[in-house]
């Protein structure tokens, strides 16, 4: 078992959504849009996701993302943390999250969700 492995504490549900990740804010003067990422993730869990990408985020920076979960209309909207950055045998790169509790997030809504969809999956 990998340290990876053993500091996870939840059930991860292997399942691949759209995720969203604000990489750099719009302007203030709003001339400049929000440069957002569209990925896709590798697991969840109610405490944080796996998501590959062409390219590396740093750890310890703070990320908005939206995440469109397959079968709910609305995109739930939550502030993560990049927890760890590895490389894939795909070239791509494999990113921890781990999901922030903030006024503007979806964390609650996050997790009766993902609740419902490990209760599809029995």
């Amino acid at each position: 078992m990998t340290s990876s492995e053993e500091q996870r504490q939840e059930y991860r549900l292997n399942s691949v959504e759209t995720v969203f990740i604000e990489v750099a804010a719009a302007s203030y003067d709003g001339l400049e849009p929000a440069k957002v990422v569209v990925t896709t993730s590798v697991d969840l869990s109610a405490n944080g996701l796996q998501v590959a990408l062409s390219d590396p985020l740093e750890i310890g920076h703070i990320f908005q993302i939206s995440v469109q979960l397959s079968g709910i209309p609305q995109r739930v909207q939550l502030a993560t943390e990049v927890m760890w950055v590895r490389p894939a045998d795909s070239g791509l790169f494999l990113v921890g999250l781990a999901l922030l509790a903030s006024d503007e997030s979806g964390l609650h809504l996050w997790k009766t969700l993902l609740a419902d969809k490990l209760v599809e999956e029995d």
